[in-house]
């Protein structure tokens, strides 16, 4: 596994813009992107959008992210990325 980048990223929330880190990491066979939000593990979702892994230990807060109206925000984002 090589981590490839990692960049801060900002969705719209529902009390205003949140802030997230996705770091990205080649494992040879897939590019994978992993989302934390102050320093917690959130997901790991592949560049088409799939959910590989959701960490539903995550706070009730944290767990935002896991709706659908966000996905889709960190899947423009991961898809728009060179």
């Amino acid at each position: 596994m090589e981590k490839l980048k990692t960049a801060p990223v900002q969705i719209d929330g529902g009390d205003g813009p949140e802030d997230y880190v996705v770091q990205e990491k080649d494992y040879g066979d897939m590019v994978v992107y992993d989302i934390f939000r102050k320093d917690h593990y959130l997901l790991t979702m592949a560049r088409d959008g799939s959910i590989l892994f959701m960490n539903f230990d995550a706070e009730p807060g944290d767990k935002e992210v896991f709706k659908l109206s966000r996905l889709n925000q960190f899947i423009e984002k991961i898809q728009a990325a060179p």
